[in-house]
Parts: structure tokens; sequence; C-alpha cells
């Protein structure tokens, strides 16, 4: 572990029992993961990948391991202590965008941010901007998600995870439900997004997004069984 490493799994184990049964989803993880980054994640259906970013995430707790996150040992800690780091420091990209329907673009973006401690209007306001502008939707900010197309949702989706100006972005088959040139103008989002320093871990099954990366991570029956450098990361990341 180095002082870029935001991100370090040891002997990460995830298990759901039914009945007699328990089935590992996830088994002996190790991954280190260093600031600028930007991994994809890929395997077959049922291998794991959604998982492990659940767990890397906060949104599950590992059933064994040690899952240190910025320097703190995160691995049990407790329900609202993971809703307020997740919170502060890790935005969600997910395959099925998941806006709330009836709140406008801007609504669905101050959602999470009006849950910070502290924070004012003002500032809110000014997190919004900052995020439409990012994704170009400035024009779109009072519209309501079923007047969207499925790509502009997306682009909503992703000025809700960056509006918050977090380290680091998770994305679940981010482009999973959309067509070629919608998925490669949020690729280029990505990019871009990467290119000016966040750290994204995004998970795949399309050839072309992985390629995007600067890691390729491949899983099999709930274990990495490779990590390899697709290309040295930009300077500015």
């Amino acid at each position: 572990m180095t002082s870029n490493t935001i991100i370090q799994l040891d002997n990460i184990e995830k298990k759901f029992a039914t009945e007699d049964v328990e089935t590992y989803a996830l088994n002996q993880i190790n991954l280190e993961v260093n600031s600028g980054d930007y991994i994809a994640i890929t395997g077959p259906s049922g291998c794991g990948k959604s998982t492990l970013l659940s767990l890397i995430g906060l949104l599950d707790i590992p059933s064994a391991g040690k899952y240190i996150l910025s320097g703190h040992d995160v691995s049990q800690i407790t329900r609202d202590e993971r809703a307020a780091i997740r919170n502060e420091h890790i935005g969600f990209v997910f395959q099925s965008f998941n806006l709330i329907s009836d709140m406008t673009v801007e609504e669905n973006i101050a959602l999470p941010l009006s849950y910070r401690n502290n924070v004012e209007q003002k500032e809110i306001n000014d997190l919004i901007d900052f995020a439409l502008e990012k994704v170009d939707m400035q024009h779109r900010r009072k519209h309501f998600p079923s007047q969207l197309s499925g790509g502009q949702q997306q682009r909503v989706a992703i000025a809700r995870a960056i509006a918050g100006r977090p380290s680091l972005i998770l994305a679940d088959e981010p482009t999973g439900n959309l067509d070629s040139k919608n998925t490669d103008a949020v690729l280029d989002l990505l990019k871009k997004l990467h290119s000016e320093g966040t750290t994204i871990i995004m998970v795949t099954h399309d050839p072309r997004s992985a390629g995007q990366a600067n890691r390729l991570v491949e899983m099999f029956d709930g274990k990495i069984m490779s990590d390899q450098v697709l290309k040295e990361k930009s300077s500015a990341a």
C-alpha cells in the first residue's frame, strides 16, 4: 500500500446463506486502487462484479476480510457511517439511471446534496450548475426524466454522481441501456472526468467500454483472475 492508494481490499469474502448452503459471491479478493486509476471490471454474469462494486461503494459489508478506504478501516462500520462516507466521497452511476420520476433534473441532482450537513442552498445551487455544465445539460434542468432520452437520463445520472465532487466514481454497466451513439457520449464524458483527476471503477460487459480504462480486472466465480495495466495514466490523472 502506497501513499497514492485510496482503496485496499485484503482477503475480502462475501457469502450468502440459503438454508443449509453457503454460496461465496466473493472469495479471497485482493485489490489495490490508486488515485487516478480508471479500472474496468469484467467477467461473466454472476461472477461477483456488482457485488464487489457494492462493497467498494459501502452499500454492503464483507463477510470477512479488511477494506481500507483512504487510510481508514471501513470493513464493519455502521450503516449510518457508511451512508455519510458515500455521500461525501463516492458517486454512483447505474445502468438503470435510478432517477426519481417525479423530480426535475435539478431536483434529482440536489437530493443527495441535501443530506450533507451544513450545506447552504446557494452552495447546492452552485454544485448543480457545475454538474450540469460538465454534462452539457443546463438547458434540461427543469425537465422530468420522462421528457429525456436514455442518453440524456444517463448524463443527468452522471451529473448527480459528480455534483458533490467525489474522489471516486463507481459505474455499474453505465452504457448497458444505451445505443452506440449515446454509449460514445457517456464514455467520452467518463474519459474527460478521468483526465481531470477522478478515480473511476466501472463494471462492464462491453469490450469497447473496458478498452477505455487504464486497468482491466477480470473476474470468474467470485475471484479475480487477472489484473492488468492497459495503458499508463495520463499526467493529468
